[in-house]
């Protein structure tokens, strides 16, 4: 009995919670909270850094280079993938070959696992019942056969690459050297280049593992570190969230947008506590909604000003020195 009335009030508890949360986005016009969290995220969503990613597009298409995407979690690096990875069926490389695309964004993928899903990426048939190198073997020759056929170089995109196990860093390893002597030898006015580039992304942590298990790759890769988004950044992506929760996302310009009920003094504040990560702007911006929803039932304004930001950022920075 004592377990159900405590269960009862913990519920009552959540559901005025939740109604207070939802009272805010009524103001507002929001059908939901800006700034709920999605695994892939609506591509109107995303706030783009046009020169960060020409110098991806610009790597892949000169062909000199492997690429790892490094920066903190929650830094953009799945969005700039992604990005790049719309861009590049419509571009050609310096010879004229086209490009076909694949994207792994599964972690903690064993050496099978991996084969699997760089084959499925790329559209590329194989029987459940191969091993993984049969799966790999099959894969290097259809980018072969597309390369020499189709003129269509592969571009494989590969997601924070240092939580999968160690043995599938082989199997890129060996798509990163294609092509083989042995297929030189049968083409050999053909296959006179690198025919297959990879994109990986990761922490700093991920590119040191990378350097120490697999420095015949890294040797060949470049990093680049991902951009902090600066305040004007900042404010649209927290204009694209709101309107995408108004249901106006398809009117969005991101030249003449509206950030209400944020002040924009207070978003600067938020991306200078977030120091520019996009998660951490989200997680800081839900937590000034949930103050300013509180204070909406006593003022009757969903406003959202440098205190309430400084209050939540404070308690942001509070909670993240007592977790390190």
């Amino acid at each position: 009995m004592t377990i159900a009335v405590h269960e009862s009030a913990l519920i009552r508890h959540f559901n005025t919670r939740k109604e207070t949360l939802r009272a805010w986005e009524e103001k507002i016009g929001a059908r939901f909270s800006p700034f709920r969290g999605f695994k892939m995220p609506d591509s109107r969503l995303y706030v783009e850094h046009p020169d960060f990613l020409d110098s991806i597009v610009d790597l892949i298409i000169t062909n000199e280079r492997h690429i790892f995407l490094r920066g903190p979690v929650g830094s953009g690096k799945s969005t700039l993938m992604l990005l790049a990875l719309r861009d590049l069926p419509t571009l050609a490389d310096r010879r004229g070959n086209k490009f076909v695309t694949g994207y792994v964004g599964m972690t903690g993928l064993y050496e099978k696992q991996m084969a699997a899903a760089i084959a499925d990426s790329l559209r590329i048939k194989y029987r459940r019942s191969w091993e993984s190198s049969q799966i790999i073997e099959a894969v290097a020759k259809e980018c072969v056969r597309r390369y020499i056929e189709e003129q269509s170089r592969t571009a494989l995109f590969i997601e924070d690459v240092a939580d999968n196990q160690e043995a599938a860093f082989h199997k890129l390893r060996y798509l990163a050297d294609l092509p083989t002597e042995e297929m030189k030898d049968e083409y050999p006015r053909t296959l006179d280049e690198p025919i297959v580039t990879l994109v990986m992304s990761g922490t700093a942590e991920y590119w040191n593992a990378m350097l120490n298990f697999l420095p015949q790759i890294a040797d060949r890769t470049e990093p680049l570190d991902i951009p902090k988004l600066e305040d004007g950044k900042a404010k649209e992506f927290i204009g694209r969230r709101i309107a995408y929760a108004k249901g106006e996302i398809d009117s969005f310009d991101p030249t003449d947008f509206d950030v209400y009920p944020f002040h924009e003094e207070a978003i600067e504040v938020i991306n200078d506590a977030a120091g520019g990560n996009p998660r951490d702007i989200r997680m800081l911006a839900r937590g000034c909604q949930q103050v300013a929803a509180e204070n909406l039932r006593e003022s009757g304004s969903p406003e959202i000003n440098v205190e309430i930001a400084r209050l939540v950022s404070e308690a942001y920075a509070s909670i993240l020195k007592e977790v390190r």
